[in-house]
């Protein structure tokens, strides 16, 4: 089975909800709004491709169907609830367009029923705001996994930092995160360069050291071990995906550092 599918099947790290009894739709606008939005950054692996019936200048719709109409964009960030997709300059839609959002990474896919909330335009063309209309509760899951690859990065922010060296004689910080991911990076105290850094994510744990390879092991401090070849190989393409999606209270030479790491 593909990793994706594999790994992430018994681990979304957002809060479970009990299934729906009835479709699942995004809250009204001031409550959709509290919902915790995951930045995307550009170099992030995720495609995103939004269906939807195309329309002339005068904004009249030129098909009775949206099929055969699809438009790649870019994600700007995600929520359970809904998205904002960044689109090319000059296409036409209307609030409360019905659409088909598909997004995928690797061999992994969801195609999400959802209807246009909101439209602005900025210097790379058009904006839109998605508010999704899940009905099936398989499809919440997949989507809510997608979720969750994004925010693992995205969440992770600066919890403390050693005033100086510790009993390692380095310079720590830690970061956490709102889902199952936790960073630790260490400090030469001379100059507060990028010595070594620690990341959990989930059930997986890296470490690496300036001038030496990365260590990977599956389970947590309490009950670590070795990781086999095959899980290097998948754990190191979700650590790919996490540092692809860093915020920006992550240091630049912290992602530097671990992007030397990652490839």
């Amino acid at each position: 089975m593909a990793f994706f599918k594999r790994f992430l099947k018994d681990h979304v790290s957002s809060p479970a909800s009990p299934a729906p009894k009835t479709p699942v739709r995004a809250a009204p606008a001031v409550e959709r709004r509290a919902q915790e939005r995951h930045a995307v950054n550009h170099d992030f692996a995720l495609k995103a491709t939004l269906s939807y019936v195309g329309r002339d200048v005068t904004g009249a719709p030129m098909s009775d169907s949206r099929h055969g109409w699809n438009w790649k964009g870019r994600l700007v960030d995600c929520s359970e609830a809904g998205v904002r997709l960044q689109l090319g300059a000059g296409l036409q839609a209307v609030i409360g367009e019905s659409c088909d959002l598909r997004l995928g990474i690797q061999d992994f896919e969801v195609i999400v029923p959802c209807h246009v909330v909101n439209i602005s335009e900025n210097a790379e063309g058009m904006v839109f705001g998605l508010q999704h209309e899940i009905y099936d509760e398989t499809m919440r899951l997949k989507y809510l996994r997608l979720v969750d690859v994004v925010a693992l990065g995205s969440t992770l922010r600066l919890h403390s930092r050693t005033p100086g060296p510790d009993d390692s004689g380095y310079i720590v910080e830690n970061y956490r995160s709102s889902r199952s991911a936790r960073l630790t990076v260490w400090r030469h105290p001379a100059d507060e360069s990028v010595s070594a850094f620690e990341i959990q994510i989930n059930d997986c744990l890296l470490r690496a050291a300036e001038g030496q390879g990365l260590e990977y092991f599956t389970g947590d401090d309490s009950g670590s071990r070795p990781a086999t070849a095959v899980q290097c190989h998948e754990i190191h393409q979700l650590f790919q995906w996490v540092v692809a999606n860093l915020p920006a209270e992550v240091p630049a030479d912290v992602k530097v550092f671990l992007h030397g790491f990652a490839g």
